[in-house]
């Protein structure tokens, strides 16, 4: 090794945290000096890229993955049907789950515990309890969601309203608590703790709340979410999204696949910014099962 080579060496090992090596292979900086002063660059995916250019480019290639392939793979669900649920605590008979049977499948439409309200041979508070006991999940009362505003912005309105669910409490050690009205979804929970870094957990509240708190938060849309259509390309989600990353100053981009959509979250000084951007097709299928 030359002179010239261990003191190039040495000075990248000196100064390697303020000059990263750019993660795009087709960078023009890559595999020269670098510059004398620092760069700030972005951060996707927890690897570092030195301008926009670079940035789109790997952007593209997420976008491409997030567009093709789920979130995460279901779960294993192995829970008693919720009429058998009910039927176990004495709240429901033979006749009354057979009748709801019966309607539901002349529907060809609507969740079992939907068909056992409406035909009054169960309350929601009823089904609610059955279904924490179905999932293995804590139920909580209407008075727990009153401050779920507090914590609403965690997430884009728009993946609430597709997946109805409301964050409920994020603690100190980074576990977001998430409430479910209609079972739990575990493609959702997964794309949240790669988006936010973060552990979660589930919990689930009655149809009548989860209502109500929807119907709120959509009063109060945060101008810091943006929904896109679904005949966008991967390049034109990624200009997109690089755009933004220049206008509001990002310093780190998550994309994740959630549901129908797409999710790129950008990290900036005032806050999060959301950009959805709806999967092509209609073929997304979710987790939760309608039992």
């Amino acid at each position: 090794m030359n002179l010239l080579t261990r003191v190039r060496s040495r000075l990248e090992q000196q100064f390697g945290a303020s000059f990263p090596r750019c993660a795009h292979s087709g960078c023009e900086y890559r595999a020269r000096w670098r510059r004398l002063l620092p760069v700030h660059g972005i951060q996707l995916q927890q690897q570092w890229y030195c301008s926009p250019q670079c940035f789109e480019h790997a952007a593209r290639r997420c976008f491409s993955r997030a567009s093709t392939t789920p979130a995460a793979p279901p779960r294993g669900q192995h829970r008693i049907p919720l009429g058998l649920v009910l039927l176990s605590r004495g709240q429901l008979s033979n006749a009354q789950l057979r009748s709801a049977l019966q309607a539901q499948r002349e529907s060809g439409r609507g969740r079992i515990g939907q068909w056992l309200e409406k035909l009054g041979f169960a309350t929601e508070q009823q089904v609610t309890a059955a279904m924490g006991m179905q999932w293995a999940c804590p139920v909580l009362p209407a008075s727990a969601v009153g401050s779920a505003a507090d914590f609403a912005a965690t997430l884009p309105i728009g993946l609430l309203e597709s997946f109805r669910m409301l964050p409920v409490h994020f603690s100190r050690e980074r576990v977001l608590y998430l409430a479910f009205s209609e079972g739990v979804d575990y493609t959702a929970l997964y794309a949240i703790e790669q988006a936010l870094q973060c552990r979660t957990e589930a919990c689930l509240i009655g149809t009548t709340t989860m209502d109500a708190a929807l119907a709120r938060l959509a009063q109060h849309r945060r101008e810091a979410d943006y929904r896109f259509g679904d005949w966008l390309s991967d390049a034109e989600m990624a200009r997109i999204t690089c755009g933004c990353v220049i206008k509001f100053g990002a310093r780190e981009v998550r994309i994740v696949a959630c549901g129908e959509y797409v999710w790129a979250r950008l990290e900036t000084e005032s806050g999060p910014t959301n950009l959805l951007f709806r999967r092509s097709g209609t073929g997304v299928q979710r987790s939760v099962a309608n039992g």
